[in-house]
């Protein structure tokens, strides 16, 4: 017998490797609850919700917020470090000082083009870089000093060190701190929205500013350092934010820490069996469906499931997600397209044009697909029943035995795709005065499907 589950506060239990099958969770609260492993076939959660407990979420709002303040703090230190290395007019202070600069700012230039992954990887070669290139200096300065007065030459070879060191150093902290604002603000908004993005970033900007404040105070080229790396610090961090949230391919290594952290306390469906449920109009916002089994799961309507992670499901792909949650495909083309698997029960494909696509296993029952081109389309063990194929172009279109025909609603049907001189080749029935009665059209493409497994003219 089915379990029911219906209304039920299931906030943090555990159905960890259970049994589930056609259970009830339909208005359910599940924030929380751990589905790891579950046989969850044919599973009701329509309109449930999913995601984190509120003590969980409060707390990854609440954190974000006090680690921008800290790093927005730093990152103005940074600055202010580098202002204070073009203080001095002695050229070492000033090569310090603008080599750093330069680190920064390409730093600044790849996080902003390529993506924060590479400019970290930019910054640890810089890092390395530069401290050989300060040993073998401090090397073959100290064999140059052999037998001259070695109180001195220590002391401008600590100086030296020291430079090298204060520029490094600056750049380090002006550069993960960039990152982790950035960071943070994601997690805030993938938690709370956007304006949790905007509290976090502000925050930033304010620890930010008091820093550059107080470098104006001892110094002004100090403080007009601090303040430039602060503005382009804060600037960066909201843009990288906003673009993981986003979606942006270059941003995704932010992104993806910001979801598996976002999920790690959240309704876990990690490698549950998911096939044929149902979560329509389900709050799926920081659900962990990692590696889950989601063959036929319908997704019609369902609220924020661009915060959820999906590593190694056919919901990863923006495109398909959205078709999945609106099951509009009307008038669009997906020629080649791997649709393999997926629920569009009911969905809206007039026009729509298939050729060669990939429809094996997917549920289309009582979807319109009238008029669409299904040209070569493969279609085994594709579940029609009850959708509207009328006026649709088969043309070698790819069905077996096991293609679900039953109740298939179709006036008539096209062997050929239409061209100029011919716009409406190869009609059944043939007589345009002629239209299938019911159960007509599945009789006619029957014996092909039996014998082979295409219909050819």
């Amino acid at each position: 017998m089915a379990q029911d589950y219906r209304r039920a506060k299931l906030r943090g239990k555990s159905f960890k490797g259970q049994d589930l099958k056609d259970a009830d969770f339909s208005y359910a609260d599940i924030r929380g609850a751990d589905f790891t492993g579950a046989n969850l076939r044919n599973a009701n959660f329509r309109n449930a919700q999913a995601g984190l407990k509120r003590r969980w979420a409060i707390s990854l709002v609440i954190f974000p917020f006090i680690l921008s303040a800290l790093f927005g703090f730093l990152s103005a230190t940074g600055g202010s470090l580098l202002g204070f290395l073009l203080l001095e007019s002695k050229p070492e202070n000033l090569y310090a000082g603008i080599v750093s600069l330069v680190i920064l700012l390409i730093f600044f230039l790849i996080t902003l083009f390529r993506g924060a992954a590479s400019a970290c990887g930019f910054l640890v070669m810089s890092i390395i870089v530069t401290g050989l290139a300060g040993i073998l200096w401090a090397g073959l300065i100290a064999l140059s000093w052999v037998g001259i007065t070695t109180i001195t030459g220590t002391m401008s070879l600590a100086a030296g060190v020291t430079l090298i060191v204060t520029g490094a150093v600056s750049v380090i902290i002006a550069a993960i701190g960039t990152v982790f604002i950035a960071g943070v603000a994601a997690l805030a908004g993938a938690v709370a929205g956007f304006p949790a993005v905007m509290i976090t970033i502000l925050l930033a900007g304010v620890s930010a500013g008091a820093v550059a404040v107080f470098a104006f105070k001892v110094a002004v080229i100090a403080g007009v350092v601090s303040v430039t790396v602060a503005v382009l610090v804060v600037l960066l961090s909201a843009y990288v934010a906003c673009a993981a949230l986003f979606g942006d391919g270059n941003q995704e290594w932010v992104r993806n820490i910001v979801i598996s952290t976002a999920t790690a306390k959240a309704t876990n469906f990690q490698n549950a069996d998911l096939t044929d449920a149902d979560f329509t109009k389900a709050r799926l916002k920081n659900t962990n469906l990692n590696q889950a089994i989601l063959k036929r799961t319908c997704w019609f309507d369902v609220t924020e499931l661009n915060m959820a992670a999906l590593s190694k499901t056919y919901l990863a792909n923006e495109n398909i997600r959205d078709l999945l949650i609106t099951k509009d495909l009307a008038n669009k083309n997906f020629d080649g397209w791997n649709l393999q698997g997926l629920n569009l029960q009911e969905a809206n494909l007039k026009d729509a044009s298939l050729c060669g696509a990939k429809l094996n296993e997917s549920n289309l029952r009582d979807a319109d697909i009238s008029r669409a081109k299904l040209v070569k389309t493969q279609l085994n063990q594709t579940d029609f029943r009850g959708a509207n194929l009328t006026g649709a172009y088969i043309e070698d279109w790819l069905i077996t035995m096991e293609t679900k025909l039953d109740g298939v609603k179709c006036d008539y049907i096209f062997l050929r795709i239409p061209t100029k001189e011919n716009p409406n080749p190869c009609r059944q029935p043939a007589n345009w005065e002629d239209f299938f009665q019911p159960g007509q059209f599945s009789q006619f493409v029957s014996p092909f499907s039996q014998r082979v497994t295409k219909i050819k003219v």
